[in-house]
């Protein structure tokens, strides 16, 4: 999806933009120019529907411009060619426009060159290497404009004629990267429209402000986060700050049971560093490493990989993606483990959308005088979360808090920490030094405190943390459910699926990055460019931040339009 200002250039694929699309089609080719007979019906569909392909702009959610296409033969420009065989020479991959409408009011080069422009990106992507045409023999100037050159002389079709035109896409690309130079100046001219919005011609992508975040990171943030974070700086050593440091640390322990909190400037990756570094340097009479990791996802198989750096060699217990922990088969692991060993899991695996079951674990550690060690950082905001009874847990800002990414967090209770050997310790790792230092032991930039600060409202009691909890539970019920409604059930099972991220296939076996970038030309970032999702050809829709259901409806709209006309066309 292209957006410039007030125009929205994409590939059609909702019902109600094929129904603009027929009655463009009415006003261009029957009422207009005359090529057809006038059906009495306010709606031409063309013969070769079936199989075009539509490029369409949109303004004020009307359809005022379009390009229909289509690469399977017979080719519509055949019975103009006094040679049709060059339509079949070696080497040759053609693809053929069959209409090009736009409103009159519209026939301006904004238009024609955000159409020309997403269809020669799909042409080009798809390998194509000439494009035919047959062009209506009063706007012959404006294709060769573009690169066309006739390949014969005008032929009659109804009361219009047409000239059999063709451009190589190498020729075409040329001609087209001119005019856009031309048309990114002319805009910057124009400047933003009434919504803020300028184009973005490098490359043309859409423009972020208008495509809704369903990503896993980052997240959709309140006008209340946003307004917080733009505030000017503050002195990260100052009273104020500190203050503010102070209670945020409050905040987040007491949403939690009751733990003591340490904030690192980082990811929440650092905080699962953090954990590692300090399971790593504990001192132990026997001497060896001790410890259980649970592994059902990425971000399970990264925390071994991490206790692996810091010189651990846990036991690995592992389940096929998709499948919560089994608590008997670990329950026989913690069997076999020394008084005092640990064992680390994630609580949300933000890859699968599977919720593990934190308070069973709890349960079956302490019976076997284990400590539990938990990855929070996408559970944290999301659930109710009790780490009363868990030695060390991870937390971040920039997933279900609705926050930026910039603050890790690690819950600890400061006494519980055993002696460690601080030499084998990197210092911005000292989980007891962070717990013990009143503000940031480090350079803190204060705009994602402040950020999170505002994050937290939603929070601040009970009653709005547990509204906050019920709108995450619907918001990520809903999208399971439509899912579901067509044919695409989620990896976790409903049993032990997450609120905020739904993991799941795309439709009819298309790759997670092309379904990724059909979502994004309906104005939705949704997850699946993730080396590990890739591979797996999965996409997730995540629900964290200021997400409502309203925002999600258009989303589902289009994707059943788009798996009906599939449908059809498969049939």
């Amino acid at each position: 999806m292209l957006r410039v200002g007030r125009y929205v250039f994409k590939r059609a694929d909702a019902r109600h933009e094929f129904d603009g699309i027929h009655r463009l089609n009415y006003r261009t080719f029957v009422e207009e120019i005359a090529q057809h007979a006038d059906p009495g019906t306010g709606v031409l569909v063309d013969k070769f529907h079936h199989k075009n392909l539509y490029f369409i702009a949109v303004r004020d959610d009307q359809v005022v411009g379009m390009i229909s296409a289509h690469a399977e033969p017979p080719f519509s420009i055949a019975t103009r060619l006094s040679d049709p065989s060059i339509l079949e020479r070696p080497g040759q991959r053609p693809i053929e426009v069959r209409l090009l409408a736009i409103e009159p009011a519209e026939r301006n080069n904004i238009v024609l060159v955000g159409l020309m422009w997403c269809f020669y990106e799909y042409a080009r992507d798809q390998g194509f290497t000439n494009l035919y045409i047959s062009g209506v023999s009063e706007r012959v100037e404006l294709y060769q404009r573009m690169g066309f050159t006739a390949l014969g002389p005008a032929v009659a079709g109804g009361s219009a004629t047409f000239v059999p035109m063709t451009v190589a896409f190498p020729q075409m690309q040329a001609k087209l990267s001119k005019m856009i130079v031309l048309w990114k100046r002319h805009m910057l001219r124009m400047g933003p429209d009434e919504n803020g919005v300028m184009e973005s011609v490098n490359g043309l992508e859409p423009s972020e402000p208008n495509v809704v975040c369903l990503l896993p990171g980052p997240v959709t943030t309140a006008p209340a986060v946003r307004d917080a974070f733009h505030e000017p700086p503050i002195y990260h050593r100052g009273p104020d700050f500190v203050a503010r440091f102070e209670r945020v640390r409050r905040q987040l322990g007491e949403m939690v049971g009751g733990r003591e909190v340490a904030l690192c400037n980082g990811s929440g990756t650092l905080a699962n560093e953090a954990i590692a570094a300090t399971l790593g340097a504990e001192v132990h009479d026997e001497g060896g490493k001790r410890g259980i990791i649970l592994v059902n996802g990425e971000f399970g198989q990264r925390l071994a990989r991490q206790a692996s750096r810091f010189g651990l060699n846990p036991r690995v217990l592992t389940w096929p993606w998709g499948s919560p922990w089994n608590l008997d088969e670990v329950d026989a692991a913690l069997a076999e483990e020394p008084d005092g060993s640990w064992i680390w899991g994630v609580h949300l695996e933000s890859s699968t959308g599977v919720l593990n079951d934190l308070a069973g674990l709890v349960r079956r550690a302490r019976a076997h005088g284990v400590r539990v060690c938990v990855d929070c950082i996408s559970s944290l905001g999301a659930v109710p979360i009790d780490l009363s009874g868990v030695y060390l847990a991870s937390g971040a800002t920039g997933k279900s808090l609705g926050s930026y990414a910039g603050i890790s967090i690690v819950f600890a209770n400061g006494r519980a920490l055993p002696r460690l050997d601080l030499g084998r310790l990197p210092s911005y790792f000292d989980i007891a030094a962070h717990l013990g230092t009143e503000g940031p032991r480090y350079t803190f930039p204060s705009p994602i405190l402040r950020a999170l600060q505002a994050a937290l409202a939603e929070y601040a009691t009970p009653d709005l943390a547990q509204a906050r909890y019920e709108r995450y539970a619907a918001l990520g019920m809903y999208v399971r459910r439509q899912l579901r409604e067509f044919g695409l059930a989620p990896l976790a099972d409903e049993d032990n699926a997450c609120p905020v991220v739904t993991t799941f296939l795309p439709p009819s076996n298309e790759s997670g990055p092309a379904f990724v970038d059909r979502c994004r030309s309906w104005g939705y970032a949704i997850g699946g460019q993730s080396g590990y999702l890739m591979e797996r050809r999965m996409v997730q829709i995540a629900t964290m931040g200021a997400i409502r259901r309203e925002d999600l409806l258009p989303f589902f709209d289009h994707l059943g339009s788009w798996l009906t006309r599939n449908a059809i066309l498969v049939g």
